[in-house]
């Protein structure tokens, strides 16, 4: 029983591996077909199922991976091609559909996050486009950076370089100046003035939080006379002045501390920056770098030809400058090259051919003169006489023609062959006192056939001079020695060596390496064959005449030409000895100032924002608590429409004395004409006069108010600071005016807290 249950289950097994096998099979044939009508995933699903069917089967197994592979290959080029053509969205499908089949495939998750990349550069790209059109060309720079960081060889970002770079170039020919982070005019008049206070007075008029080093002399006094020059240039002549540097902590922080090697270690940023390098030696760059710039932090990384280098900003950028402009391909020459061997051959036999030789024998058994005497006619054998005429000649052309291509990178060598290495035996004997000599052979083998040797070296005016050598030769005869089994050639040469100075595409002949060979054999009777005329009838005569020239014609055709570089990519500023700038100390003159003629000591500043037309202006921070000494509000109308003229009032609530206040108010210029400012009565009392300077700065959206009332105790209570009169100009939907700047100063000068107001939001309705 147990015996008879056995055979069964065996039987069952049986049966249930063939129709596994079977359903595997079948399955492996669907998968084929379908992947063959190109229904990828449903076939590479078929095949997963048969192998799964019969994981011992490796025909199922490679067919799956194959298949798979094969697959994945061609998804990704497809990928790839749409990427290429600014298609993402369909390349994210592609990869998707390839994470599908294969989920580790890390193509395809590169893949997405390069997409991930090229999204964010694009936003990138767009922003800076924008900022190029507004003319700011140092946020286009900004924002360019980052992209070209990730990605050097972006097509659109190089392109928006190189117009930031023209614009810069642009403005550098036409006005000198210096791009600060403080552009906003002053104008200063100090003789003898304690260092300390001056800073002070510029802080107190232009806003700029200046922080003095410990270490800078309390004592340090300083003559500055300068109309119309921006924040930052001032403090710059300062500083330049009395030795000492800055440090901008924000963008309205400065930190002065003495220019000494110590201090400028302590306070000086440096920078880390990698050159990926990808025609230049580094190890040349490193030189040079390390020549120019005296950086002592410098590093080769070979495994990717890179240097990194760490330095201060000045630095890093002026060795960005030195590395785009020598870190260019080597131009490419494509030369094309015909050599002709010409050959001419003419060969001529004329004549009667007579005997040359006659000849008598005698029987063998004649060994006397006795015998000879005794022989007749009829014994003596006579050699056999003949006569021919012979009537040939053969005329033969031969020409040979080589016409190979090569590509040659500038200054490099490269060597044309065409021909046949010929084995040269050499055996050497060596004698043995007892047995048979020792033979030691060597075989070298001898090019003989066409050698062309080119040396290009590519000028910017797309010439090109070559450096040209040929040679060609060929097997006059073979010189054997048998006794020693040494094999060895006569070697007929012909060699030219030249240097020629051609234009790209400019074709040039080589020929005159000619060899000329004439030979006349003549075989004549005696006598009669040196007969005039007649002995051309008892003579034969052999002409051989042969002619070979070579020529050699070669083309240049340019790849790649390199390009004469602009004049700011190879000449720029650089600083000092020991100092490195990236652009020279030069101050331009901004925009009109206000000077408060009651006291000539003081500065009085016009400050132009950075914002540009057509953006809101959000306020600075101040740091000031929401509620103060000093509360502002606005009043005024919150709609109006193009071309009508409002009127907006700043009011204030002050409950401390006030003196003096110096107010920044910033709106849109594309949306609002600043056409009036009007002096409030917060600082107005008992009719005295006051002190009203207004300085309207349309095309920076900027209005800067100076004004500090004639009562000794200041003004208290509530009141208006100034009415603004407006012209709306364009429809806008929400254009704000912002106090960008409040500092009420009482009776001491003592700075007193304030509380600005939100922004006034105006709706322009067409």
């Amino acid at each position: 029983m147990n015996e008879w249950c056995a055979g069964r289950i065996a039987c069952f097994a049986l049966l249930l591996s063939l129709l596994v096998g079977c359903a595997g099979q079948q399955l492996h044939r669907d998968g084929l077909a379908l992947m063959a009508e190109g229904r990828v995933e449903e076939g590479l699903t078929k095949l997963s199922l048969a192998t799964q069917a019969a994981p011992d089967n490796p025909t199922y197994r490679n067919d799956l991976l194959r298949s798979r592979e094969q697959t994945v290959n061609r998804m990704l080029a497809a990928a790839n091609s749409e990427r290429a053509a600014a298609s993402p969205a369909a390349a994210q499908a592609i990869y998707a559909r390839i994470l599908e089949i294969d989920p580790d495939n890390s193509r395809a998750r590169l893949g997405l996050e390069t997409l991930e990349m090229d999204k964010r550069h694009d936003a990138a790209l767009v922003e800076a486009e924008k900022w190029l059109k507004n003319g700011d060309f140092d946020t286009a720079r900004t924002v360019l950076r980052p992209v070209l960081l990730e990605n050097p060889k972006n097509g659109k970002a190089l392109l928006l370089q190189r117009q930031v770079e023209e614009g810069e170039a642009k403005q550098r020919l036409a006005e000198p100046a210096l791009r600060a982070t403080f552009t906003k005019p002053v104008t200063l008049q100090f003789r003898d003035a304690n260092l300390k206070m001056v800073f002070e007075a510029l802080s107190r008029t232009s806003g700029i939080n200046v922080l003095l080093d410990r270490e800078v002399k309390p004592d340090l006094k300083t003559s500055i006379f300068v109309k119309e020059v921006s924040v930052e240039d001032t403090i710059d002549l300062i500083l330049m002045q009395n030795q000492l540097e800055k440090k901008v902590i924000n963008d309205n922080t400065v930190f002065i501390y003495p220019s000494t090697p110590a201090k400028l270690k302590e306070y000086q940023d440096l920078k880390i920056r990698s050159f990926h390098l990808t025609n230049a030696d580094p190890k040349q760059m490193l030189t040079m770098i390390k020549t120019l710039l005296k950086t002592k932090d410098i590093f080769i990384h070979e495994k990717t030809n890179s240097i990194v280098m760490r330095d201060t900003p000045d630095a890093i950028r002026l060795a960005e400058k030195m590395v785009a402009d020598q870190d260019v391909a080597d131009p490419e020459v494509m030369l094309e090259v015909e050599v002709l061997e010409i050959t001419r051959s003419r060969a001529s036999q004329l004549g009667i051919k007579f005997p040359d030789t006659f000849s008598l024998t005698t029987p063998e058994s004649v060994t006397t003169l006795n015998q000879l005497r005794q022989l007749s006619s009829g014994d003596l054998l006579v050699s056999s006489l003949s006569a021919s005429l012979k009537l040939k000649l053969d005329d033969s052309d031969t020409n040979v023609l080589a016409s190979p291509r090569i590509r040659v990178r500038n200054r490099e060598k490269a060597k044309i062959m065409i021909g046949s290495r010929v084995p040269v035996i050499t055996n050497a004997v060596t004698p043995v006192s007892t047995g048979s000599p020792v033979i030691t052979g060597s075989v070298q083998y001898l090019d003989v056939g066409l050698k062309l040797e080119v040396e290009p070296d590519i000028h910017l005016d797309n010439e090109v001079a070559i450096k040209v050598s040929l040679d060609v030769s060929s097997i006059v005869k073979e010189v054997s020695n048998v006794q020693s089994g040494t094999l060895a050639y006569e070697v007929g040469t012909r060699n030219a060596s030249t240097v020629l100075q051609l234009k790209d595409g400019e074709t040039q002949i080589l020929a005159g390496l000619i060899s000329d060979e004439d030979r006349r054999i003549a075989s004549k009777v005696p006598g009669l064959g040196q007969m005039p005329v007649l002995g051309r009838l008892f003579s034969s005569h052999k002409d051989d005449s042969s002619k070979t020239e070579i020529m050699l014609s070669i083309t240049p055709r340019i790849v790649g030409s390199g390009r004469l570089r602009d004049a700011g990519e190879v000449e720029y500023w650089a600083g000092t000895e020991s100092a490195l700038r990236s652009s020279p100390f030069n101050m331009k003159p901004l925009g009109s100032v206000a000077i408060d003629t009651f006291a000539a000591a003081k500065p009085v500043m016009n400050m132009r924002s950075p914002a540009k037309p057509g953006r809101n202006v959000a306020p600075a921070p101040q740091g000031m608590p929401e509620t103060g000494a000093v509360v502002l509000s606005w009043q005024g109308p919150a709609e109006a429409k193009p071309g009508e003229v409002i009127n907006l009032t700043l009011n204030a609530q002050s409950s401390q004395a006030v003196s003096r206040m110096d107010l920044l108010v910033s709106f849109d210029p594309a949306v609002l004409k600043a056409l009036d400012v009007t002096e409030g009565g917060v600082l107005k009392r008992d009719n005295l006069q006051s002190t009203f300077v207004k300085t309207i700065d349309q095309a920076g959206g900027q209005i800067l108010v100076d004004m500090s009332g004639a009562q000794p105790d200041g003004a208290s209570g509530t009141g208006s600071v100034v009415t603004l009169v407006f012209e709306t100009l364009s429809a806008h939907p929400q254009s704000s005016i912002v106090v960008g700047r409040m500092l009420p100063s009482g009776p001491g000068g003592e700075e007193l807290a304030v509380a600005l107001p939100e922004p006034h939001l105006l709706t322009v309705s067409p």
